[in-house]
């Protein structure tokens, strides 16, 4: 077994990196980790040029990087950055024995397990189970990623990525069937993504300022919900608006998968809009399945907090394999 593994967690946003170890008793541990910004960099491979050239020459013999999109031909092209992430070249470029690529949720939701109580904000107690259940992990930061956690055997886990993301939105309210058609008007097919991911945020705020006949100017992520915050309505609804469409988003991957272990929120996007994730109204748009409710009610929602999680995930997946090999 390699006694250290290069993790990355490639996000539309950032790129984490960090080295990784398995302790004697079984935990995960993170050394070296620097985060990049995703647009000082002009592809994945300056990205992990600047990477290797901090860390110097001790670098491991292998590598897993997690990237935000499919793994296709062992090829990612991420979804939301022009950067594309190639295992036979990142092993000839770089000299590593070996290098897998996984896609950025199953690094995330194999972390789960692995991360301490401290770790996550509860914002519904839901019911304790006996025994161990599948775990739904998703939520919005640059996208949408969700992912579903499996028990497997007496301890293990498996995990089965998906594209939650490019599901259809599914308004609810006057306001959000006016904001789903002027969204629809511009762009056409209008996905969960869209409404309530970073990669949408410009074009809600656009769309409910025509719908208001209110001048729209450009508004950084900050401003707008320091404005909402100090009751500006159309920032305010911004909020209110995104946190409905991803409990409406996670409570429908919950109910199809029967995710009764839990349901773990992530994303950037997720943690900034805390406050208002844990609102009632919010959250009854979870709970909200008509005969179901007593089900979605039993389900445990918690919110991690932290920004490490993949790169603990990343780390789990390689010694797993490692062992299993």
């Amino acid at each position: 077994m390699s006694d250290r593994v290069l993790v990355g967690d490639i996000g539309g946003t950032n790129a984490r990196f960090a080295l990784a170890h398995q302790t004697n008793a079984g935990q995960f541990e993170l050394s070296k980790v620097i985060i990049l910004q995703g647009g000082d960099y002009s592809s994945f491979d300056s990205a992990l040029s600047e990477y290797l050239a901090r860390i110097g020459p001790d670098r491991p013999r292998h590598a897993l990087l997690a990237g935000a999109g499919p793994v296709q031909d062992e090829i990612i092209h991420l979804v939301n950055r022009d950067w594309t992430l190639d295992r036979a070249l990142i092993e000839a470029k770089y000299g590593f024995e070996q290098a897998c690529l996984v896609n950025d949720y199953s690094a995330m939701a194999r972390a789960i397990p692995e991360m301490p109580d401290s770790s996550f904000r509860v914002l519904h107690e839901g019911r304790s189970l006996e025994q161990r259940m599948a775990i739904l992990v998703g939520g919005p930061g640059t996208g949408l990623g969700i992912a579903t956690l499996l028990p497997k055997g007496a301890r293990g886990w498996e995990v089965i990525p998906g594209e939650g993301g490019y599901a259809s939105y599914c308004p609810r309210t006057p306001r959000e069937w006016a904001l789903a058609e002027a969204l629809r008007r511009e762009h056409g097919f209008v996905s969960n993504e869209l409404v309530l991911a970073g990669i949408g945020l410009e074009a809600v705020h656009r769309a409910l300022c025509q719908i208001d006949g209110v001048d729209w100017k450009p508004m950084p992520p900050s401003e707008i919900m320091a404005q909402a915050k100090a009751g500006d309505q159309i920032c305010s609804d911004i909020c209110d608006i995104r946190s409905a469409a991803t409990f409406d988003a996670l409570g429908d991957a919950a109910l199809i998968n029967g995710t009764l272990g839990g349901v773990v929120m992530t994303g950037g996007v997720a943690v900034r809009l805390a406050d208002w994730l844990a609102h009632p109204a919010a959250l009854a748009r979870f709970q909200a399945r008509g005969l179901k409710r007593d089900y979605m009610m039993d389900i445990p929602i918690r919110l991690l907090l932290s920004g490490e999680a993949a790169l603990i995930g990343a780390a789990a997946l390689h010694f797993e394999q490692e062992t299993s090999r």
